[in-house]
């Protein structure tokens, strides 16, 4: 199965708006999540394509060192802050303010926007940074990877840098995803971890909806009853596109293999309290586990190809070289579901 997507933005420059041309017709983009990352890295990829008039198909490994320049990471900021004017698993409508250089400059609003009617009261959400590196590695980069799945119209999305002991306001919050990190769950010598754990218990005990991701599915167990533990059965970090044998039911299909994403060295060796398996793999048998408002999940719905090729093409890992041949033989194995699982998780997620 090949899932294609349209991204199409809406751009504002000062008192204009940029078409294709004086037909009106916006910019759009159509991607497969098996090269652009989401709907953002498609937004950003054909905005940089068109600002430095580059046409020609770009590899994935120069799409990865693309990632690397400041003007891609902007981008993304920019794209990060847009407004979502429409959102359903085919299309994403995005409006952003951008001094373009290309297309055709007009006052006429656009047909999709002159409709959009926002409401009066929005849907709140909470994005947790617990990436100790993202300053010199992942500005606009880590909040693109999840926005870009999650973001809806009629939300606000608040991103916090947990680092930095920065929390949301509980009441009046709708759902709190968890990124991952280089970090370990279980040590508690960063002084940012116990403020952490009583922000995500108090958040338990409200039954907000939390979703976990690697480092955030085993710091949720580590704090609600469970175990987070280094793998020690296995002589690597397990990474690359990984096929989870399921039942996993999606629209008229029965995915048997559902293929995801992965980069970890830790696991959830006891479950959080109230919770149960959902994914089970050869390495890890709590690959992923819930309960009516927990989520946690071992692998990166947020990772593709690319995201995996930018970690060790940034990396001063010294098996690096290693990494990166066991991802490209990953790649060779089966498709992409990625669309799939991001349907799973924003239903959990806003409980749809």
């Amino acid at each position: 199965m090949e899932f294609q997507k349209q991204v199409t933005l809406i751009i504002k420059s000062e008192n204009h708006f940029i078409y294709q041309s004086q037909a009106l017709d916006l910019y759009s983009i159509k991607y497969s999540p098996n090269f652009d990352t989401n709907d953002f890295f498609a937004a950003a990829r054909l905005l940089i394509q068109n600002q430095q008039q580059r046409h020609e198909d770009l590899t994935i490994e120069n799409y990865a060192d693309l990632l690397l320049t400041k003007e891609f990471k902007e981008i993304l900021g920019i794209i990060n802050k847009g407004i979502i004017i429409k959102s359903n698993s085919q299309e994403k409508v995005i409006l952003i303010n951008y001094n373009a250089s290309f297309g055709f400059k007009s006052e006429i609003l656009p047909d999709i926007f002159k409709q959009y009617i926002p409401k009066d009261i929005k849907k709140r959400y909470a994005l947790l940074i617990t990436e100790p590196f993202y300053y010199t590695k992942f500005v606009n980069i880590m909040e693109a990877m999840h926005l870009g799945i999650y973001k809806e119209e009629d939300e606000n999305w608040e991103v916090y840098l947990v680092m930095e002991h920065k929390f949301p306001d509980l009441q009046g919050l709708d759902g709190i995803v968890i990124t991952g990190s280089s970090s370990a769950a279980y040590d508690l010598s960063e002084d940012w971890k116990e403020p952490l754990f009583e922000f995500l218990r108090e958040a338990d005990k409200l039954k907000i909806r939390i979703l976990g991701i690697c480092f955030g599915h085993q710091v949720l167990a580590h704090c609600l009853g469970g175990e987070a533990q280094k793998m020690t059965h296995v002589d690597r970090m397990q990474v690359g596109r990984k096929a989870i044998s399921t039942q996993f039911k999606w629209k008229d299909y029965v995915i048997e293999n559902l293929n995801v994403y992965q980069i970890h060295g830790d696991f959830v060796a006891k479950l959080p309290k109230d919770t149960e398996v959902i994914m089970s793999t050869d390495h890890c048998q709590n690959y992923a586990y819930k309960n009516d408002h927990i989520l946690g999940v071992q692998f990166h719905p947020e990772f593709n190809a690319l995201i995996l090729l930018y970690i060790f093409r940034n990396s001063t890992n010294p098996l690096r070289e290693i990494y990166a041949k066991d991802c490209y033989e990953s790649f060779k194995q089966g498709y992409d579901h990625q669309q799939i699982i991001w349907e799973f998780m924003i239903q959990f997620l806003k409980n749809k």
